[in-house]
Formats: structure tokens, sequence, C-alpha cells
């Protein structure tokens, strides 16, 4: 810098502060002024007396002029930084100030805040915009007019949303901006818009409430069937107004915050269309017209070998007719699962017709034989064969497809197969798992005439080991065994006739043991008994009055009758041991019943004594004896049985009553054929063979046929 230039440095700036124009003399010692700079005492650089100076300083020298401009710049400097300093902690007052408060300058609408907490500012609004809640609707419609307030339709001022806005204003979390914010809100102002809140369901609901009477529905075409004639009735149209056009509309309407204190909303008519329509409805009594058919079913032939059975073709072809007024009444109209009106087939009145065919076009089951372990058990069984039936469902569905495609003018033929199904036996291997004894009887037998020599035993015996008697299925004796005949094994055995044993008179004497033993298994595993009889007189092989006599002769029958009224199938265990003292057994084999039985103590009653008498006949040799008959005392009695379940429940509760006839005792003794003397006249005539009273002697023959005119 020239000293020109210096010069004119200092003619602007003048001489530092403190110092003087002139320069002191010569020797004057140096000092420290202090100077103000905004408003802070700030230390200025040491000034050097004008000795010591040298020649540089010399006043209005380049160098002189060159420590003032320094000086400046060093002064400014300083100043900026206070100035800075109070800025800054300005800000930090007014950021600590305002914190959890509207910043000054602040307005929702018209309404000043600033200054207000978050809870002042809320009620504040509450009350300044009040009247934004207050107000009504007018809806008016082709039909007239209804109002709707501001209350029911939910608006009101949305005052969370408003006071949040505002106290977002100035609030950015950085002091300085915040600072720098409140300064221009305070001077310009900053405004957030007023914010109403609507309840778009409330006003649906109402807009509901109001048009519901308004709305006329429209009515479906309807087909018809009335005496067996069918025909249809008209559809109608129907109107109603669009409640959701409306409800947009005063929705719209009611989010404007200058919306007016009334104002209205309207909506027109809409036209309704029935979903089934006339052309719909006369389809659909065409389509019944051609269903209302007969339809033939057949069984057998041809159809068996469309059936999903086994293919057999030992069924002969039968047909069977399925009524045109079954088919009509079965017929109903209404939407179809493809969603078109039209006619179709209600199953039920088909499934019926076929449920009732179905026994008289099947075959049963043969049931398989059971077969027993060494100790009795039931463990498996041999040859069984399905039965053929109706497959009800499969049948069903294959009419109903028939007579729909009659309904829409096809040709499917003259006849629909009945489908078969094959009918399972009742036992099966799985069947017989967990089975125990549910009840069980022995009784004792002496194989002899009056019995065939056990054969009248032996034979329903076997004839009755491993059948089965399902759930809910009657056990019948006779039924059971089966005809009673020399082709089926039997011979003759004893019966009573007018009060006398006839030993060989009846085919299948001694058959009784046999049903008493059947009779006692069931009683004692707690099955329902239907029919049972006491024998003519009481037989002491048998339990006092719970003896079981059958009988058969021309068009009077006495049967043994017992129902499985369990949920499982029963297996009939029969079997008989070999001597002169046999036995016969019957086990009831079963799941586990959980059944208890009691019965009541046995008693006689009303006594009557039997006597013994003794009989020469010549048909003996003389001095041989036969035993034509035991003398049997005649009683009265009665057994009570008691079945009750698992918790106490009574199942049965049986009383059988037993009349027991007197039999008297005979003993015939053979004697010697004397020849007829002659008589002479007036002579008296020689008396009758004598009959004289006997002792009574055992016998292990007793008679054990049914002591009726003739055993089954």
């Amino acid at each position: 810098m020239t000293t020109d230039e210096l010069d004119l440095v200092d003619e602007i700036f003048g001489p530092a502060p403190g110092e003087p124009a002139e320069q002191p003399a010569s020797g004057e010692p140096i000092r420290w002024e202090s100077t103000s700079l905004a408003g802070s005492a700030v230390a200025v650089a040491p000034r050097l007396a004008p000795e010591l100076r040298g020649p540089l300083a010399r006043p209005g020298s380049a160098h002189a002029r060159f420590l003032r401009l320094a000086r400046l710049a060093l002064a400014f400097a300083i100043g900026l930084i206070a100035t800075l300093l109070l800025v800054t902690a300005a800000a930090l007052a007014a950021f600590n100030a305002y914190s959890n408060r509207v910043v000054p300058g602040v307005r929702v609408g018209s309404v000043d805040v600033s200054g207000l907490s978050r809870d002042q500012l809320i009620a504040r609004l509450k009350t300044d915009y009040a009247y934004l809640a207050e107000g009504e609707i007018k809806v008016t419609t082709p039909v007239g007019v209804s109002t709707i307030t501001y209350q029911e339709a939910g608006r009101v001022p949305d005052v969370e949303f408003m006071a949040d806005a505002a106290m977002r204003v100035g609030h950015t979390g950085n002091p300085i901006d915040d600072a720098v914010f409140m300064l221009r809100s305070a001077i310009n102002g900053e405004s957030v818009p007023v914010a109403v809140r609507v309840d778009p369901m409330a006003v649906a609901t109402r807009v509901r409430q109001l048009l519901s009477t308004t709305q006329v529905l429209p009515r479906d075409a309807q087909a018809t069937a009335q005496n067996a004639i069918y025909g249809y009735s008209p559809a109608t149209l129907g109107h109603i107004i669009d409640e959701k056009a409306v409800s947009s509309a005063i929705v719209d309407g009611l989010t404007q915050p200058d919306a007016p204190a009334a104002f209205q909303a309207g909506g027109a008519l809409v036209a309704l269309d029935p979903q089934v329509s006339d052309a719909d409805a006369q389809a659909a009594v065409t389509e019944a017209e051609r269903m209302a058919v007969d339809v033939t079913l057949a069984w057998g032939g041809d159809a068996q070998a469309q059936s999903p059975s086994t293919g057999k073709t030992a069924i002969p072809a039968t047909t069977y007719s399925i009524a045109a007024d079954t088919v009509r009444s079965s017929i109903v109209f209404g939407t179809r699962a493809d969603g078109s009106y039209g006619a179709f087939i209600d199953p039920a009145p088909i499934q019926a017709y076929l449920s009732a065919l179905a026994p008289q076009v099947a075959t049963k089951p043969v049931e398989p034989s059971v077969v027993f372990d060494k100790s009795g058990k039931p463990t498996g069984v041999k040859n069984g064969k399905d039965g053929e039936g109706i497959d009800v469902a499969a049948t069903s569905q294959a009419i109903v497809a028939y007579l729909g495609s009659l309904a829409s003018g096809g040709n499917p033929g003259p006849t629909v197969a009945i489908v078969q199904a094959p009918i399972s036996p009742r036992i099966t291997p799985e069947s017989l798992s967990g089975m125990v004894i549910i009840g069980s009887w022995t009784t004792v037998f002496y194989p002899g005439i009056t019995n065939g020599y056990g054969v009248n035993i032996r034979v329903p015996a076997n004839t009755l080991n491993g059948q089965i008697v399902a759930p809910g299925q009657r056990f019948s004796f006779l039924a059971a065994i089966g005809p009673v005949d020399r082709a089926h094994g039997y011979t003759l055995g004893g019966v009573i006739e007018n009060g006398r044993s006839n030993h060989t008179g009846a085919m299948g004497g001694g058959i009784c043991s046999v049903s008493t033993t059947m009779f006692n298994a069931a009683a004692r595993a707690g099955l329902e008994i239907d029919e049972r009889h006491p024998h003519f007189y009481y037989i002491d092989r048998y339990p006092i009055g719970l003896d079981a006599t059958v009988y058969s002769s021309g068009g009077q029958t006495w049967d043994l009758k017992w129902t499985n009224d369990t949920p499982n199938p029963i297996v009939i265990r029969g079997y008989t041991t070999y001597g002169s003292k046999s036995t016969i057994t019957f086990q009831l084999w079963s799941l586990p019943l959980d059944r208890k039985v009691t019965f009541s103590a046995a008693y006689k009653a009303n006594v009557v004594r039997a006597v013994d008498r003794t009989e020469y006949v010549t048909t003996l040799k003389p001095g041989q004896e036969n035993r034509a008959e035991y003398p049997t005392a005649g009683f009265s009695t009665s057994r009570t049985r008691t079945v009750t379940d698992s918790t106490g429940k009574v199942i049965h509760h049986d009383t059988w009553v037993s009349h027991y006839g007197k039999v008297d005792g005979l003993l015939q003794i053979g004697r010697a054929k004397t020849p007829k003397p002659t008589p002479t006249p007036g002579a008296p005539a020689p008396p009758p063979a004598a009959l004289t009273p006997a002792t009574l002697a055992s016998s292990p023959d007793p008679v054990s046929g049914p002591r009726r005119r003739k055993a089954a």
C-alpha cells in the first residue's frame, strides 16, 4: 500500500478511539484503554507511545493507518460473535417458554390460540366451534321431504385434529429454526384450517330409516302347481331411492367447514327388476310338464351289468314303475344350483319310494359261520356271502338326472337302471374282536327214548351254534332251528297226551331242553324276552319257574322269542356233551353290556300232591317192570327278573307266572296171561286188574318233552 493510500484510509476512519489527533511527545509510556462493543467491555490492544514506534509509527504513516484498520476489523468480529451468542440465548429461552404451548401468532380459522396448552386449546375450540354441530339437512325425494340433523349425521368440529395441527406449528425440535419461525409467526401470523368430522355410517343408517318406507320391492314371477295343473303368477316391478347416492351427497356437503346451517339433498326413484321374469316362470312350467311322466326302473339283467356291483347276471331282469303322480309330487320350483330359476326334483319322495322297494328286490346276504377256538371263544368266520340291494342314494341321483334330461328336451331312453349295492353279512372277523360271554346256561339231560336218545337235543344245538342275532333283531326259536322233521335229523320223542306220557308220540320230543337252555341264557344276559311258556308239569332238571316249552300243531304255536336290544351283534354258541348224563350249553357272545340281572327267590304255592300206582299188564313178561309215569306234584309259582344298567336305571322288569299240573305216577308190572273162564249162567264176572299204590323209584329217564298234546 502506498503512502497516499494509507493517508486516504486514515482520513476516512480518523484516529483510533482514545487516541489524540496528534501523537504524544517522545518518551510517553505504554497504556491500555478499553472501549465498549455491543454493551460489553472489550480489551483493546496496547498502543505504543510515539517515542517507541519509531519511524514507521509516525502520524500519517502507512503503518499507522494499517494498524487502525486491523483494530477496526477485530472489533467487528468480536461484536458479531457477541451478537450470535445473544441471539442463541434468546432462541433457547423462547424454545423453552413455548415447548408445550402454541407459538405466538397462530390461529385456528379465526380463533387466536397463541400461548395455549393442548388442553386449553381443545377447550377453546370446542366452545368457539360448537356451532359446527348445529344444523340440519332436508332430504327431498319424489315421495316427500325428510330431515336429518347434524347431530344425527355425527357432524362435530374435529377439535383433536385441529389442536394437533396448531401444536405442530413452530415445533420442529430445532431451537434456532423454531425461534426464527416464532419471530416470523409473531410478526406475520400462521393460520390452521378449520376441520369437521362426519360419521358416514350414521348418515347411511339415518338415510335408510328415512327411505325404507319409500321402497317397493319387485315381485318375482312364480311357477305354481294346483290340482295337478301347472301355472304361474306374473312378476311386478319395484322401485327404490338410491340410498348410497343420497348418503354420499350428504357426507360430501357436511365435510365442508363452511357448510350452511341448513342445506338440501335429494334422490330420484330407481326401478328394480324382478329376478324371475314371466318368461322364466313359463319355461319352468314347460320343464315340469316334460318331467311328469311314469318312470320305469330296471333291476337285474342288463341293468345289473350297468351297476357298480359284482357284475353277476344271475338276477333276472325285472322292471318297476314310479307313477307320474309320484314324480309330479316331487317336482318343485325355485333357484337351482347354477343360479337359474326352473323346475327340479325333490329327491325325498323318490328316496322314500326306493326305500320301500328295496326289501322286495334285495337278496339277503348269507351270514358266515362263526369259528370258535378250543376255549369256545369266537375267532373268525367262514362261508359268508354278500347279498344285493338297492343303492338308494345313487339310484335317486340317476332318476333325478333322467328327469332333468327330459326337462331340457333330451331323450335319455325308456328306463333307468337301478344302481345295486352289496349287502354285507352282519358279522365280520373285525366285529368278533373283544367279545365276551354276556349270558350262558347249561342243562342236564339223559339220552333215552323220550328225546330220541339225545338226537332231538343235539340237532337243534348244532343248528343254533354260530348263528348271529343282529342289533334290534328278534330271535324266534322255532324259526331259527328250521323244520322239525326226519329230513333234518329229528326223530320221535316223548309227549303228554290226556295226562299220560307217550314216549314216542311226537316228532322232535325232548326239544324243550334246548328251548329252556336258550331261555335261561337270554334271560341272564339281560335281553328283552318277548314270549315264553311253562311246561304242563314241572321238570326238576329245570330251575323253578324258568323253563320254556315250545309247541306247534296245526294253527297253534307256542314259541320262545327274545330281542337283541343291544347296539352289538350277538353270536350263539351251542354244544352238547356225551354220556349217560349229558349236558347242553348255550353261550351268548357279544361286546360287554355292563348290565346287572337279578331274580326273585323260587317258591311253590298251591301244591297238589301226586300219587303213585301199580298196574299189572300182560304186555310185559311176568315180573318185568316199566315206569310209565313218575309222580309229579302240581303247584303255582312266579319269578321276577330285574335288569339294570351301569347307572342303576331299570331296563327290564319281568314277572313270569307258571301253573304246573299234577301228574300221578304209574308203575307197570308184567303178569302171565290167564285163559278166559267159561261163563256160568248167573255167575258174576271176574274183577278187573287191580291198581295198587307203588313206591316212587328214581329213574335217569324222566320225560323231557313238552307236556302238551304234541311236542314241537
